[in-house]
């Protein structure tokens, strides 16, 4: 019964291989080619690897994802997260709409472009799988899907969790593999679409997220210790500490926000965090009609 109830959701769903697929061309992809050397993700990392041993310990990082095409509403955000100064800047997907070439050069670059030499680091939402559902621009600009390194006294994992049938058995094993290892006090999970079944937003029909294997993956995080997992996928702010985890929905970036959230949770925001060995301190920074109001997030 459990096989035929699984694939009546598959169909339900709809078979993810209908959909044309459409070239992204080698003129288009070379416009990208003068970001690659200062976005791409392994020397970020890098360079944060040496920064964070002249740092030590203290340091400051900002969240927030799903701009999509606005790129009014990203702008006001990385112009007030450069205010703030902080090491990097994570991004929870969702950062363009079609996953074209033209819309990195028109809005995200162009984002990224205003923060720089700050790196912004996102993990890819479904919407840059792109034209030809391969990831391809993404891809050509950051030269990875998925990350792992250290800062201070905290580790960061993100992961692709966009395929249709995540959590895959290549995901849980990436972030089984680097979350168990010793030499940090926190833990951070980054990934675009939350768990289906994860309490902290409205289920619908139609579903807002990842739906096989959550329950390998909670253990996973439970049986780490992970300090907070970041999704994006659903537009607002969400959080909520479950089994010793804090699951956190920030996907304000731009998009239009999520009306089956509650009034309350139907903001444009990013958290602001500063991560000390001895504590961490979180802001919501909410943005509402170009203004910035500071919220304390009660965390640890």
């Amino acid at each position: 019964m459990e096989i035929i109830k699984e694939w009546f959701d598959f169909i339900q769903r709809g078979f993810p291989w209908s959909r044309k697929r459409e070239a992204i061309t080698e003129k288009d992809l070379k416009k990208l080619e003068p970001y690659i050397q200062r976005h791409n993700i392994p020397d970020i990392i890098k360079r944060l690897t040496e920064e964070s041993q002249i740092k030590g310990g203290n340091f400051r990082f900002a969240i927030f994802g799903d701009t999509r095409g606005d790129y009014r509403v990203a702008r006001d955000i990385i112009l007030s997260i450069a205010e703030n100064k902080p090491s990097f800047v994570l991004m929870t997907g969702d950062i363009v709409r079609r996953g074209r070439v033209e819309e990195y050069l028109a809005h995200h670059l162009r984002m990224a472009e205003l923060i720089y030499p700050i790196p912004v680091i996102p993990v890819p939402g479904n919407h840059e799988e792109g034209p030809d559902r391969k990831y391809t621009a993404f891809l050509k600009i950051y030269q990875c899907d998925h990350f792992c390194f250290d800062f201070g006294s905290a580790r960061f994992v993100g992961i692709n969790n966009n395929s249709f049938w995540s959590f895959t058995r290549e995901q849980l094993n990436f972030l089984e593999q680097h979350l168990k290892k010793s030499g940090v006090r926190y833990r951070y999970v980054v990934m675009h679409k939350p768990p289906e079944d994860l309490p902290v937003f409205v289920k619908t029909d139609e579903g807002r997220g990842v739906h096989h294997n959550t329950r390998k993956f909670y253990k996973i995080m439970r049986e780490n210790g992970i300090t907070e997992v970041f999704m994006g996928h659903v537009h607002g702010f969400v959080t909520k500490t479950i089994d010793g985890v804090r699951y956190t929905i920030t996907a304000g970036g731009g998009a239009r926000l999520e009306n089956r959230l509650n009034t309350e949770h139907q903001i444009h925001h990013y958290l602001l965090y500063e991560v000390t060995p001895e504590k961490i301190h979180c802001e919501r920074m909410e943005w509402k009609e170009g203004e910035w109001q500071r919220v304390s997030v009660k965390y640890m």
